[in-house]
């Protein structure tokens, strides 16, 4: 049973981590190399560095490496699969904002990137107005789409890492935390983000500050997020069938639902909604141990 789990892991975190970018499948790859023999593994790692670097750029071997070293020093270190991947995720984000200053990369899209799509764009019905309109926005937020594609990918390859045989035997402590929740404080930065939005509609601010402050809402909207549907999960599993009801919900989700599981996510590090439902729990229990 489990090395069938382990083995659905490898394709699903596999296929995450590829669908994020080549250099996240194979810091997945390199770190469990990692963990075995240095003689063996050091010179395959190099061998799939020199081919991300060939195909993704001096910028995606740097992204892998860093993703991948980082990765076998927390596990080595007895850490937590929540902890690696925060360790993983904010290293590789630094790296990979450090390389785009030189290289390009992940967090530096320029519309010269993007020329090659223009033709799929127009073939498929877009006036060449609104295809410039959408080169733009993605220009404007690259570094926020950026950001998340480099986070997001090196969560996927963490979790490929554990899902791998040698890392299964070697660091059989990692498991990935049903319950995640950021710091009360984070949420100020989303808070001050929409603020500056709002701010603007009647008092002009410089272009970078809404800029930044953009970039950095598209960012942070993604762990908010993930924290607010693990809210919603906690408490659909109170009523039987809410689950399925919330994955058609998910899969059909309008901005109005995105939007209200960010905000939910965001309430939850001040009020800490999933301690309150079990507490209801609890005592609903209790009560129902005394009647009987």
């Amino acid at each position: 049973m489990t090395d069938g789990r382990n083995r659905a892991g490898v394709f699903l975190w596999g296929g995450l981590a590829l669908l994020t970018g080549l250099p996240f499948l194979a810091a997945g790859f390199s770190a469990s190399l990692l963990t075995g023999r240095l003689e063996r593994g050091l010179p395959l790692t190099a061998v799939i560095l020199f081919a991300v670097w060939y195909l993704s750029g001096f910028h995606g071997a740097g992204v892998a490496a860093v993703c991948a070293g980082t990765a076998v020093l927390c596990a080595s270190r007895g850490f937590s699969a929540m902890k690696t991947i925060l360790w993983t995720a904010g290293l590789t984000l630094a790296a990979g904002w450090l390389l785009s200053l030189g290289f390009p990369g992940f967090m530096n899209v320029t519309e010269a990137d993007l020329a090659p799509l223009r033709d799929i764009y127009l073939s498929s019905g877009m006036d060449e107005g609104m295809v410039d309109r959408v080169f733009a926005l993605i220009v404007h937020f690259a570094p926020g789409l950026g950001a998340v594609q480099l986070a997001g990918g090196a969560a996927a390859s963490v979790l490929l890492f554990r899902s791998l045989p040698r890392t299964a035997r070697t660091f059989p402590e990692l498991s990935v935390p049903v319950r995640f929740r950021m710091h009360w404080g984070v949420a100020w930065i989303p808070i001050l983000c929409l603020l500056a939005i709002v701010l603007d509609r009647s008092s002009p601010l410089p272009e970078w500050i809404l800029r930044a402050a953009g970039n950095l809402l598209l960012f942070m909207a993604v762990p908010y997020s993930v924290e607010g549907l693990q809210t919603a999960v906690h408490w659909a599993r109170r009523i039987p069938g809410m689950i399925m009801l919330l994955v058609i919900a998910g899969l059909f989700a309008t901005p109005v639902v995105a939007a209200a599981i960010l905000l939910v996510g965001i309430l939850d590090t001040w009020f800490d909604y999933r301690k309150r439902i079990d507490n209801e729990r609890n005592s609903d229990e209790d009560s129902a141990d005394k009647d009987g």
